[in-house]
Protein backbone atom coordinates (compact mmCIF):
# COMPACT_ATOMS: atom_id res chain seq x y z
CA UNK A 1 0.00 0.00 0.00
CA UNK A 2 2.83 2.37 0.84
CA UNK A 3 4.57 1.79 -2.49
CA UNK A 4 1.28 2.31 -4.35
CA UNK A 5 0.74 5.64 -2.60
CA UNK A 6 4.27 6.71 -3.50
CA UNK A 7 3.67 5.78 -7.15
CA UNK A 8 0.39 7.70 -7.11
CA UNK A 9 2.00 10.76 -5.55
CA UNK A 10 4.93 10.61 -7.97
CA UNK A 11 2.57 10.41 -10.95
CA UNK A 12 0.48 13.30 -9.65
CA UNK A 13 3.54 15.47 -9.06
CA UNK A 14 4.87 14.61 -12.51
CA UNK A 15 1.59 15.71 -14.09
CA UNK A 16 1.61 18.99 -12.16
CA UNK A 17 5.30 19.59 -12.88
CA UNK A 18 4.88 19.06 -16.62
CA UNK A 19 1.74 21.20 -16.65
CA UNK A 20 3.54 24.01 -14.81
CA UNK A 21 6.40 23.87 -17.28
CA UNK A 22 4.02 24.09 -20.23
CA UNK A 23 1.82 26.75 -18.64
CA UNK A 24 4.57 29.08 -17.45
CA UNK A 25 7.81 28.42 -19.27
CA UNK A 26 7.29 27.11 -22.79
CA UNK A 27 6.58 30.17 -24.90
CA UNK A 28 4.18 33.08 -24.57
CA UNK A 29 1.10 31.66 -26.32
CA UNK A 30 -0.59 30.01 -23.32
CA UNK A 31 -0.03 33.04 -21.02
CA UNK A 32 -1.45 35.21 -23.82
CA UNK A 33 -4.52 32.99 -24.14
CA UNK A 34 -4.99 33.09 -20.37
CA UNK A 35 -4.68 36.88 -20.16
CA UNK A 36 -7.15 37.39 -23.02
CA UNK A 37 -9.56 34.95 -21.41
CA UNK A 38 -9.41 36.75 -18.06
CA UNK A 39 -9.74 40.15 -19.73
CA UNK A 40 -12.81 39.21 -21.77
CA UNK A 41 -14.50 37.45 -18.86
CA UNK A 42 -13.94 40.58 -16.75
CA UNK A 43 -15.43 42.77 -19.51
CA UNK A 44 -18.47 40.48 -19.74
CA UNK A 45 -18.91 40.53 -15.96
CA UNK A 46 -18.70 44.33 -15.77
CA UNK A 47 -21.03 44.76 -18.74
CA UNK A 48 -23.51 42.37 -17.15
CA UNK A 49 -23.39 44.23 -13.84
CA UNK A 50 -23.74 47.67 -15.42
CA UNK A 51 -26.60 46.48 -17.62
CA UNK A 52 -28.52 44.78 -14.82
CA UNK A 53 -28.05 47.46 -12.15
CA UNK A 54 -30.58 50.01 -13.57
CA UNK A 55 -32.98 47.21 -14.51
CA UNK A 56 -32.93 45.72 -11.00
CA UNK A 57 -33.29 49.18 -9.45
CA UNK A 58 -36.28 49.93 -11.68
CA UNK A 59 -37.87 46.57 -10.83
CA UNK A 60 -37.36 47.16 -7.08
CA UNK A 61 -38.86 50.64 -7.40
CA UNK A 62 -41.96 49.34 -9.19
CA UNK A 63 -42.37 46.59 -6.60
CA UNK A 64 -42.08 49.12 -3.77
CA UNK A 65 -44.69 51.36 -5.36
CA UNK A 66 -47.02 48.37 -5.71
CA UNK A 67 -46.60 47.40 -2.06
CA UNK A 68 -47.03 50.98 -0.82
CA UNK A 69 -50.05 51.92 -2.94
CA UNK A 70 -51.62 48.45 -2.53
CA UNK A 71 -54.17 48.78 -5.33
CA UNK A 72 -57.24 46.54 -5.21
CA UNK A 73 -56.75 43.19 -7.00
CA UNK A 74 -58.50 43.23 -10.33
CA UNK A 75 -58.29 46.99 -10.74
CA UNK A 76 -56.59 48.55 -13.74
CA UNK A 77 -53.81 49.98 -11.53
CA UNK A 78 -53.10 46.53 -10.08
CA UNK A 79 -53.10 44.90 -13.53
CA UNK A 80 -50.79 47.54 -14.98
CA UNK A 81 -48.39 47.22 -12.03
CA UNK A 82 -48.25 43.41 -12.31
CA UNK A 83 -47.72 43.65 -16.08
CA UNK A 84 -44.88 46.17 -15.56
CA UNK A 85 -43.24 43.90 -12.98
CA UNK A 86 -43.53 40.89 -15.29
CA UNK A 87 -42.06 42.85 -18.20
CA UNK A 88 -39.21 44.13 -16.02
CA UNK A 89 -38.43 40.65 -14.72
CA UNK A 90 -38.45 39.22 -18.26
CA UNK A 91 -35.99 41.92 -19.34
CA UNK A 92 -33.67 41.14 -16.42
CA UNK A 93 -33.74 37.41 -17.15
CA UNK A 94 -33.21 38.00 -20.89
CA UNK A 95 -30.23 40.29 -20.38
CA UNK A 96 -28.71 37.95 -17.82
CA UNK A 97 -29.09 34.92 -20.09
CA UNK A 98 -27.53 36.83 -22.99
CA UNK A 99 -24.41 37.47 -20.91
CA UNK A 100 -24.39 33.88 -19.59
CA UNK A 101 -24.39 32.56 -23.16
CA UNK A 102 -21.69 35.04 -24.20
CA UNK A 103 -19.53 34.06 -21.23
CA UNK A 104 -20.05 30.34 -21.88
CA UNK A 105 -19.06 30.62 -25.54
CA UNK A 106 -16.03 32.73 -24.66
CA UNK A 107 -15.00 30.23 -22.00
CA UNK A 108 -15.40 27.33 -24.45
CA UNK A 109 -13.31 29.12 -27.09
CA UNK A 110 -10.40 29.79 -24.75
CA UNK A 111 -10.63 26.36 -23.13
CA UNK A 112 -10.32 24.77 -26.58
CA UNK A 113 -7.42 27.08 -27.43
CA UNK A 114 -5.47 26.32 -24.26
CA UNK A 115 -5.95 22.56 -24.71
CA UNK A 116 -4.65 22.73 -28.31
CA UNK A 117 -1.71 24.94 -27.31
CA UNK A 118 -0.88 22.69 -24.35
CA UNK A 119 -0.99 19.62 -26.58
CA UNK A 120 1.36 21.27 -29.06
CA UNK A 121 3.83 22.23 -26.34
CA UNK A 122 3.68 18.79 -24.74
CA UNK A 123 4.56 17.18 -28.07
CA UNK A 124 7.51 19.50 -28.65
CA UNK A 125 5.94 21.98 -31.06
CA UNK A 126 7.69 25.09 -29.83
CA UNK A 127 6.23 27.47 -32.46
CA UNK A 128 2.49 27.64 -32.92
CA UNK A 129 1.24 30.71 -34.74
CA UNK A 130 -1.89 32.47 -33.58
CA UNK A 131 -3.43 32.15 -37.05
CA UNK A 132 -2.97 28.37 -37.01
CA UNK A 133 -4.36 28.15 -33.48
CA UNK A 134 -7.47 30.13 -34.43
CA UNK A 135 -7.97 27.95 -37.49
CA UNK A 136 -7.77 24.78 -35.41
CA UNK A 137 -10.14 26.14 -32.77
CA UNK A 138 -12.59 27.01 -35.52
CA UNK A 139 -12.34 23.47 -36.88
CA UNK A 140 -12.75 21.71 -33.53
CA UNK A 141 -15.03 23.84 -31.33
CA UNK A 142 -18.20 21.94 -32.26
CA UNK A 143 -16.92 18.71 -30.72
CA UNK A 144 -16.18 20.13 -27.24
CA UNK A 145 -19.44 22.10 -27.46
CA UNK A 146 -21.43 18.88 -27.94
CA UNK A 147 -19.47 17.14 -25.18
CA UNK A 148 -19.97 20.11 -22.87
CA UNK A 149 -23.71 19.90 -23.52
CA UNK A 150 -23.71 16.24 -22.48
CA UNK A 151 -21.64 16.94 -19.36
CA UNK A 152 -23.97 19.83 -18.45
CA UNK A 153 -26.91 17.41 -18.60
CA UNK A 154 -25.01 14.98 -16.39
CA UNK A 155 -24.23 17.82 -13.96
CA UNK A 156 -27.90 18.76 -13.86
CA UNK A 157 -28.99 15.17 -13.37
CA UNK A 158 -26.54 14.68 -10.52
CA UNK A 159 -27.64 17.93 -8.87
CA UNK A 160 -31.31 16.87 -9.03
CA UNK A 161 -30.42 13.44 -7.64
CA UNK A 162 -28.44 14.97 -4.77
CA UNK A 163 -31.27 17.41 -4.02
CA UNK A 164 -33.84 14.60 -3.98
CA UNK A 165 -31.60 12.66 -1.60
CA UNK A 166 -30.94 15.54 0.81
CA UNK A 167 -34.43 17.09 0.85
CA UNK A 168 -36.04 14.33 2.99
CA UNK A 169 -33.25 14.76 5.55
CA UNK A 170 -34.12 18.44 5.84
CA UNK A 171 -37.82 17.71 6.31
CA UNK A 172 -37.50 14.97 8.94
CA UNK A 173 -34.72 16.49 11.03
CA UNK A 174 -35.81 18.16 14.27
CA UNK A 175 -32.49 18.70 16.01
CA UNK A 176 -30.30 21.48 14.75
CA UNK A 177 -26.90 20.12 15.79
CA UNK A 178 -27.49 16.53 14.67
CA UNK A 179 -28.94 17.76 11.40
CA UNK A 180 -25.98 20.06 10.77
CA UNK A 181 -23.48 17.28 11.50
CA UNK A 182 -25.29 14.70 9.38
CA UNK A 183 -25.91 17.19 6.57
CA UNK A 184 -22.20 18.10 6.52
CA UNK A 185 -21.16 14.44 6.29
CA UNK A 186 -23.68 13.74 3.52
CA UNK A 187 -22.57 16.88 1.63
CA UNK A 188 -18.93 15.79 1.77
CA UNK A 189 -19.84 12.32 0.48
CA UNK A 190 -21.95 13.81 -2.34
CA UNK A 191 -19.12 16.20 -3.28
CA UNK A 192 -16.49 13.46 -3.32
CA UNK A 193 -18.70 11.23 -5.47
CA UNK A 194 -19.32 14.15 -7.82
CA UNK A 195 -15.57 14.76 -8.19
CA UNK A 196 -15.13 11.05 -8.89
CA UNK A 197 -17.66 11.20 -11.73
CA UNK A 198 -16.52 14.55 -13.11
CA UNK A 199 -13.01 13.20 -13.79
CA UNK A 200 -14.46 11.42 -16.83
CA UNK A 201 -16.43 14.50 -17.85
CA UNK A 202 -13.40 16.80 -17.75
CA UNK A 203 -11.15 14.37 -19.61
CA UNK A 204 -13.90 13.93 -22.21
CA UNK A 205 -13.61 17.64 -23.06
CA UNK A 206 -9.88 17.15 -23.73
CA UNK A 207 -10.61 14.04 -25.79
CA UNK A 208 -13.19 15.90 -27.88
CA UNK A 209 -10.66 18.64 -28.68
CA UNK A 210 -7.73 16.37 -29.56
CA UNK A 211 -9.58 13.48 -31.20
CA UNK A 212 -12.42 13.12 -33.69
CA UNK A 213 -14.90 12.29 -30.95
CA UNK A 214 -17.71 14.11 -29.20
CA UNK A 215 -20.61 13.52 -26.86
CA UNK A 216 -21.13 9.95 -25.67
CA UNK A 217 -18.20 8.73 -27.79
CA UNK A 218 -15.82 11.17 -26.08
CA UNK A 219 -17.14 10.19 -22.65
CA UNK A 220 -16.61 6.53 -23.50
CA UNK A 221 -13.05 7.15 -24.68
CA UNK A 222 -12.30 9.16 -21.53
CA UNK A 223 -13.58 6.32 -19.34
CA UNK A 224 -11.43 3.88 -21.30
CA UNK A 225 -8.31 6.01 -20.87
CA UNK A 226 -8.92 6.33 -17.12
CA UNK A 227 -8.84 2.60 -16.46
CA UNK A 228 -6.15 2.07 -13.84
CA UNK A 229 -5.56 5.84 -13.55
CA UNK A 230 -8.90 7.00 -12.15
CA UNK A 231 -7.43 7.67 -8.72
CA UNK A 232 -4.76 10.00 -10.13
CA UNK A 233 -7.41 11.84 -12.11
CA UNK A 234 -9.53 12.06 -8.97
CA UNK A 235 -6.61 13.53 -7.03
CA UNK A 236 -6.19 16.18 -9.73
CA UNK A 237 -9.89 16.98 -9.55
CA UNK A 238 -9.78 17.06 -5.75
CA UNK A 239 -6.80 19.42 -5.79
CA UNK A 240 -8.39 21.94 -8.14
CA UNK A 241 -11.79 21.55 -6.49
CA UNK A 242 -10.23 22.34 -3.11
CA UNK A 243 -8.57 25.44 -4.57
CA UNK A 244 -11.92 26.62 -5.97
CA UNK A 245 -13.66 25.96 -2.65
CA UNK A 246 -11.05 27.79 -0.56
CA UNK A 247 -11.09 30.74 -2.96
CA UNK A 248 -14.91 30.93 -2.89
CA UNK A 249 -15.01 30.57 0.89
CA UNK A 250 -12.47 33.35 1.41
CA UNK A 251 -14.34 35.64 -0.97
CA UNK A 252 -17.70 35.01 0.70
CA UNK A 253 -16.27 35.51 4.19
CA UNK A 254 -14.62 38.73 3.10
CA UNK A 255 -17.87 40.03 1.62
CA UNK A 256 -19.95 39.03 4.67
CA UNK A 257 -17.65 40.19 7.45
CA UNK A 258 -17.21 43.70 6.09
CA UNK A 259 -19.57 46.09 4.36
CA UNK A 260 -17.90 47.49 1.27
CA UNK A 261 -18.89 50.09 -1.26
CA UNK A 262 -20.13 48.93 -4.63
CA UNK A 263 -16.79 49.60 -6.32
CA UNK A 264 -14.82 47.56 -3.75
CA UNK A 265 -17.35 44.73 -4.01
CA UNK A 266 -16.91 44.70 -7.79
CA UNK A 267 -13.12 44.61 -7.43
CA UNK A 268 -13.43 41.71 -4.96
CA UNK A 269 -15.68 39.83 -7.39
CA UNK A 270 -13.22 40.48 -10.24
CA UNK A 271 -10.32 39.18 -8.15
CA UNK A 272 -12.30 36.02 -7.45
CA UNK A 273 -13.33 35.53 -11.09
CA UNK A 274 -9.83 36.09 -12.45
CA UNK A 275 -8.19 33.82 -9.88
CA UNK A 276 -10.77 31.11 -10.58
CA UNK A 277 -10.17 31.59 -14.32
CA UNK A 278 -6.43 31.23 -13.84
CA UNK A 279 -6.95 27.98 -11.91
CA UNK A 280 -9.26 26.72 -14.66
CA UNK A 281 -6.72 27.40 -17.41
CA UNK A 282 -3.95 25.67 -15.48
CA UNK A 283 -6.24 22.71 -14.72
CA UNK A 284 -6.98 22.31 -18.44
CA UNK A 285 -3.26 22.21 -19.14
CA UNK A 286 -2.84 19.62 -16.38
CA UNK A 287 -5.64 17.48 -17.81
CA UNK A 288 -4.13 17.72 -21.27
CA UNK A 289 -0.86 16.37 -19.86
CA UNK A 290 -2.82 13.72 -17.96
CA UNK A 291 -4.56 12.73 -21.21
CA UNK A 292 -1.24 11.95 -22.85
CA UNK A 293 -0.02 10.09 -19.79
CA UNK A 294 -3.17 7.94 -19.93
CA UNK A 295 -2.55 7.19 -23.61
CA UNK A 296 1.05 6.24 -22.91
CA UNK A 297 0.02 3.97 -20.05
CA UNK A 298 -2.47 2.16 -22.29
CA UNK A 299 0.11 1.67 -25.01
CA UNK A 300 -1.29 4.12 -27.52
CA UNK A 301 1.11 6.02 -29.71
CA UNK A 302 1.37 9.70 -28.95
CA UNK A 303 -0.62 12.06 -31.11
CA UNK A 304 1.60 13.75 -33.64
CA UNK A 305 1.15 17.35 -34.65
CA UNK A 306 1.83 18.64 -38.14
CA UNK A 307 1.67 22.12 -39.52
CA UNK A 308 -0.18 22.57 -42.80
CA UNK A 309 1.10 26.00 -43.64
CA UNK A 310 -1.68 28.49 -44.25
CA UNK A 311 -4.28 25.72 -44.04
CA UNK A 312 -3.87 25.54 -40.27
CA UNK A 313 -2.78 23.25 -37.54
CA UNK A 314 -3.91 19.65 -37.61
CA UNK A 315 -4.01 16.92 -35.01
CA UNK A 316 -3.41 13.42 -36.32
CA UNK A 317 -4.04 10.60 -33.91
CA UNK A 318 -2.76 7.08 -34.11
CA UNK A 319 -4.49 4.59 -31.87
CA UNK A 320 -2.38 1.54 -32.70
CA UNK A 321 -1.59 -0.28 -29.45
CA UNK A 322 2.01 -1.13 -28.70
CA UNK A 323 0.76 -4.39 -27.18
CA UNK A 324 -1.06 -6.83 -29.49
CA UNK A 325 -4.76 -7.18 -28.77
CA UNK A 326 -4.63 -10.97 -28.51
CA UNK A 327 -2.33 -10.87 -25.49
CA UNK A 328 -4.43 -10.90 -22.27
Amino acid sequence: MGSYNMILLAGLLETLREASKIFLRKGKLIPLITILSLFLSSIIFLSNFLSLKPLVFDFALKLTVLLVTNPAPGSSAFTNAIFALKEGLSTIVGVDWAFIIANSLTSLFFATAVIIASAAKYNGKETLHVKDLLFTVGQTWKRPFITLFYTALLDLGYALYAFAFVLPLVLISDREFSFFLFFTIVSIIISIFYLHLSVVWTLAIVVSVLEEKSGIEALGKAAQLLKGLKLRGFCLKLLFGTLYYVLLKLTILRMINKIYSTSISIVTALVFLNTAGLIKMYSLTAYTVFYYQCKKTHGEEEITHEMQGSNGYSLKASHTPLIPADIP
